[in-house]
C-alpha cells in the first residue's frame, strides 16, 4: 500500500471517529466498550505492514481483549489496561487515537518498525505507567505532554531517531523511575527541570547530541543507581553532589569534553561498581586512598584523559576489579605490584602512558600478575618500560588471549616459555629491542591471530615451525635481522590477509607456496632482502591482492605475464632488481592500478601503449631500463593525477 492511500484510509477512519464519537478525547461509559476498539482499530489501520500476521484477528468478529497484545483489566475487564506488542515486526506510524485509551497502564511497542512522530495524544493517558518504545525508527521531538503523563514510572524510548531537546516537562514526572533515551539525536541542555525527577533510579542518556555543563541537581536523586550520559558533548566540571548519590552503581561519563577533577567524594561510595570518565580532558592525580571504600567496584574506565601521578597502592582494595583502563594518560612511576591481588582482573589496559621498568624489580607486577588467574588482554604499549622481560610473563593466565607490548624499549630475549600461553590470538611486541631468536615455543600458538615484531633486533632463520601457525591473519617479522631462506612452509598459512618479510637479510628464492595463499589480500612485502631467481608464475593466483612489494632485492628473470590476473592490485613495486624481457602486456589488465615502479632493472623493448588504458594510474616509473617509445597518454586526467617520474632511458 502506498504511503499515500494509507494517510488517505487513515484520516478517514479518523473523520469516522469523530463522527461516532464526537470527541478525540472520550469520556467513558463502563456500559460501553466502543471507545478501546475503534482506538484499537485505529492504530491497525495506521500500519503499513504485518509480516508475522500477529494482527490478522484484530477485527469486529472477536471480542478485542481476546486479540493479540491486548490486555484487559480484572476490574474493568472491557478496557484496555496494556499492549503488549513488543517484537511484533510492525510497520507503518502510531495512531494519535491510542490516547483514548484512557485505562491503560502499560504501552510497550518497543523492537518494531515504527516510524513518524510520537502522538502528542499520548499525554492523554493518566494511568499510563510503563511507555517503551524502543527499537524503532520514531523521528520528530519528544512530547511535552507526556508531562501530563503523572504516573509514569517508565520512559523507555531509546535507539530511535528523536531530535529536539528534552522536554522540561519531564522534570514533573515524580514517580518516574527509569529514563531512558540513549541513541537518539537528541540536542540542547539537561533541562534544570529534571531536579523534579525524585523517585529516579536510572538515566540513560547515552549517545546523543546533548551539550553545556552538566547540572548540579543530581545529589537530589538519593535513590540514582545508574547514570549512563557517555557519548555526548557536555562540557564543563563534574559537580561535586555526585558524591551525594549514595546508591549509585554505575555511572558513565565518557565520551564527552569535561575537564577538572574528579570530585573526591565520588571515592567515598561504597556502592560503586562500574565508574567510567574515558575520552575527555579530566586531570588530576587518583587520591592515595581512593580505593579504600569501593570493595565492589568492577570496571574502571579513565583512558584517554590527561590524569597524572602514580596509581596509588590502595587498588588492591578494590578486588573485584575485572576492567582497569589507566591508558593514554601521564600516569608515571612503576604500575605497583598490588594489582596482583586484583584475582578477578580480566582487562588491564595501560598503554600511552609514563609507566615505566627500567630495573628487573620493576617488573614486579608482572609476576604478580600471574595470580590473575581470569586475565585476557594486557597492554602496556607505547610507554617508558624497558630491560629485559621477566621470564615470568609465560605463567600468567592460559586464559591470555591478547598481549601488546609494542613501542617500548624492552631488550633481551622473548621469553622461552611463551608457548604456556596456549589461548593467545594477538601478540605484538613490535618497536622494541628483542634480540636472539624467535623461541621454539611460540609454534605451540595454535590459536594465534595476529604476530607482529617488526623492528626489532631479531636474527636467525625464519625456522620451519612457522607453518605450524595455522590461524595467523597477520605476519610481520620485518625491519629485523633475520636470514637464511623463507620456509615452504609459510605456505601452511592459508588464512593470511597480510605478510610483511621486508628490511632483513633473507636470501634464496621466493617460494611458490607463498602464491598459493589465496587469503592473502592486503600486502605481500618481500622488499629490500638479498631474495634472487624470478618471480614465480604462481603470483596471478592471488587475485585480491591489493599491494605487492618486492624491489631492492636480487631478483631476475622475466615479470611473469600471470601477474595481469592480480585483478584488485592497486600497488606494485618491483624497482631496484635485475628484472629482464619486456613490460608484460598484461599489467596493462590492472585496472585499478595506481602507482607502478618498474624502475632500476634490466628491462627492455618498447614501453606498451596499453599502459595507458590504466587509468587509475597516478605514479609511474620506468627509468633506468633499456626501454624505449614515449610514454603512453593517459588521457585527460586531472593534473594532480597524472603519471610523474616517466623518466626513459634510450
Amino acid at each position: 500500500m502506498s504511503p499515500l492511500s494509507l494517510m488517505s484510509g487513515a484520516m478517514k477512519l479518523l473523520c469516522f471517529l469523530l463522527l461516532c464519537l464526537g470527541s478525540s478525547t472520550i469520556v467513558y461509559s463502563e456500559s460501553s466498550n466502543s471507545t478501546d476498539e475503534l482506538a484499537l482499530l485505529s492504530f491497525k489501520s495506521m500500519l503499513s505492514s504485518d509480516p508475522s500476521s500477529l494482527l490478522a484477528s484484530w477485527n469486529t468478529s472477536s471480542h478485542f481483549c481476546s486479540w493479540p497484545g491486548v490486555v484487559c483489566g480484572r476490574r474493568h475487564s472491557n478496557r484496555v489496561v496494556a499492549l503488549r506488542m513488543r517484537s511484533f515486526n510492525l510497520f507503518g506510524s502510531i495512531s494519535p487515537f491510542l490516547g483514548n485509551l484512557s485505562f491503560l497502564s502499560e504501552l510497550y511497542l518497543g523492537e518494531n518498525q515504527l516510524i513518524g512522530r510520537v502522538p502528542l495524544e499520548l499525554g492523554n493517558l493518566r494511568r499510563l505507567q510503563v511507555l517503551n518504545m524502543s527499537f524503532n525508527y520514531l523521528e520528530g521531538s519528544i512530547p511535552v505532554t507526556l508531562g501530563r503523563c503523572s504516573k509514569l514510572m517508565k520512559l523507555i524510548m531509546y535507539r530511535n531517531q528523536l531530535q529536539g531537546e528534552i522536554p522540561n516537562e519531564i522534570g514533573t514526572l515524580k514517580n518516574l523511575v527509569d529514563l531512558n533515551l540513549q541513541f537518539n539525536d537528541l540536542s540542547g541542555r539537561i533541562p534544570q527541570t529534571l531536579a523534579g525527577m525524585i523517585s529516579i533510579k536510572h538515566v540513560s542518556l547515552y549517545n546523543n547530541r546533548l551539550s553545556g555543563e552538566l547540572p548540579p541537581f543530581w545529589g537530589n536523586f538519593t535513590n540514582l543507581y545508574r547514570l549512563d550520559l557517555g557519548y555526548n558533548m557536555l562540557s564543563g566540571a563534574i559537580p561535586s553532589s555526585f558524591g551525594m548519590l549514595s546508591s549509585l552503581s554505575k555511572v558513565n561519563l565518557g565520551a564527552n569534553n569535561l575537564s577538572g577533577l574528579i570530585p573526591a567524594s565520588l571515592w567515598n561510595i561504597s556502592s560503586l561498581r562500574w565508574v567510567c570518565v574515558q575520552q575527555n580532558e579530566l586531570s588530576g592525580t587518583i587520591p592515595p586512598h581512593a580505593f579504600d571504600n569501593v570493595p565492589s567496584l568492577q570496571l574502571l574506565y579513565m583512558d584517554d584523559n590527561q590524569f597524572h601521578g602514580p596509581v596509588p597502592i590502595s587498588i588492591s582494595n578494590a578486588s573485584d576489579m575485572t576492567f582497569l583502563q589507566l591508558g593514554k594518560n601521564f600516569f608515571s612511576g612503576v604500575v605497583p605490584p598490588e594489582v596482583g591481588r586484583l584475582r578477578n582482573l580480566t582487562f588491564l589496559y595501560l598503554p600511552k602512558t609514563l609507566f615505566e621498568a627500567r630495573e628487573q624489580k620493576d617488573w614486579e607486577f608482572l609476576t604478580a600478575l600471574i595470580n590473575c588467574s581470569r586475565l585476557q588482554f594486557l597492554s602496556l604499549a607505547r610507554s617508558k618500560f624497558g630491560g629485559v622481560l621477566p621470564d615470568s610473563l609465560s605463567n600468567l593466565s592460559s586464559s591470555l588471549t591478547t598481549i601488546v607490548l609494542e613501542e617500548n624499549s624492552i631488550s633481551g630475549r622473548i621469553p622461552k616459555d611463551i608457548g604456556n600461553l596456549v589461548n593467545m590470538q594477538t601478540l605484538l611486541l613490535d618497536m622494541n629491542f628483542f634480540t636472539g631468536s624467535l623461541p621454539s615455543s611460540l609454534y605451540k600458538l595454535k590459536s594465534l591471530v595476529l604476530f607482529d615484531i617488526h623492528q626489532n633486533k631479531i636474527t636467525g632463520p625464519i625456522p620451519l615451525a612457522i607453518g605450524n601457525l595455522t590461524g595467523l591473519n597477520y605476519l610481520g617479522l620485518y625491519a629485523n635481522h633475520f636470514s637464511g631462506t623463507i620456509p615452504n612452509t609459510i605456505g601452511n598459512l592459508t588464512k593470511l590477509f597480510e605478510l610483511r618479510l621486508s628490511y632483513n637479510y633473507l636470501t634464496g628464492s621466493i617460494p611458490g607456496a607463498i602464491f598459493n595463499i589465496l587469503t592473502l589480500s592486503a600486502i605481500l612485502d618481500m622488499s629490500h632482502n638479498n631474495l634472487e631467481g624470478s618471480l614465480p608464475n604462481e603470483i596471478g593466483n592471488l587475485k585480491n591482492l591489493v599491494e605487492f612489494h618486492a624491489e631492492s632485492n636480487k631478483l631476475s628473470g622475466q615479470i611473469p605475464p600471470t601477474i595481469g590476473e592480480c585483478q584488485l592490485l592497486q600497488f606494485l613495486f618491483l624497482q631496484n632488481n635485475t628484472l629482464n624481457g619486456s613490460i608484460p602486456l598484461p599489467l596493462s589488465q590492472l585496472k585499478p592500478l595506481e602507482t607502478l615502479d618498474l624502475s632500476s632493472n634490466n628491462l627492455l623493448g618498447e614501453i606498451p601503449k596499453t599502459l595507458g588504458n590504466l587509468t587509475m594510474l597516478h605514479y609511474l616509473n620506468l627509468s633506468f631500463n633499456n626501454l624505449f617509445g614515449e610514454v603512453p597518454n593517459f588521457g585527460e586526467l586531472p593534473s594532480s593525477r597524472m603519471p610523474t617520474g616517466g623518466i626513459i632511458k634510450e
